[in-house]
């Protein structure tokens, strides 16, 4: 008896706990913060920037896991100017995308002909990470970039 009546006067602080931990949030550990705002002296919304070949990998540093690059310079993407504001990407296997170029709070929007868009964040002038788009909430995967890295 002596044992029910101590768990009985622990069941109710137990329940109180319980309510308090579900009404003050813990914070969730936080994700890796990659750039989202450009670096200045390069100008966003133009093509000239992005004129070269590029190696396309993964960000480094603390926190991160790299594995190979998605695409070496042995085998670099080509970037070419078509106007001001437009830009073709043409992958190693020679196929072909237009963008036109838009800037927007530090950074420069990729606008394709079709599909998601992209936000290029410029983090020097022979680098610059890429963030797709999601098409149904319009909201950028600040959490995943690709980087690109001139050849």
């Amino acid at each position: 008896m002596r044992m029910a009546g101590k768990l009985s006067r622990k069941l109710p602080v137990a329940l109180l706990l319980g309510l308090v931990a579900l009404i003050v949030p813990i914070p969730a550990p936080k994700a890796l913060e990659f750039p989202r705002e450009g670096v200045p002296e390069i100008p966003n919304g133009t093509a000239a920037p992005f004129a070269g070949r590029w190696w396309l990998g993964f960000p480094e540093g603390a926190g991160t896991i790299n594995g190979e690059p998605v695409v070496n310079c042995g085998s670099a993407v080509e970037l070419r100017p078509n106007g001001e504001d437009k830009l073709v990407y043409r992958s190693p296997s020679g196929i072909e995308a237009r963008f036109e170029l838009m800037s927007f709070a530090g950074r420069t929007t990729w606008l394709p002909e079709w599909g998601e868009s992209s936000i290029a964040v410029w983090t020097t002038s022979d680098e610059f990470f890429v963030y797709s788009v999601d098409l149904a909430t319009g909201k950028a995967r600040w959490d995943s970039p690709t980087v690109f890295r001139r050849c």
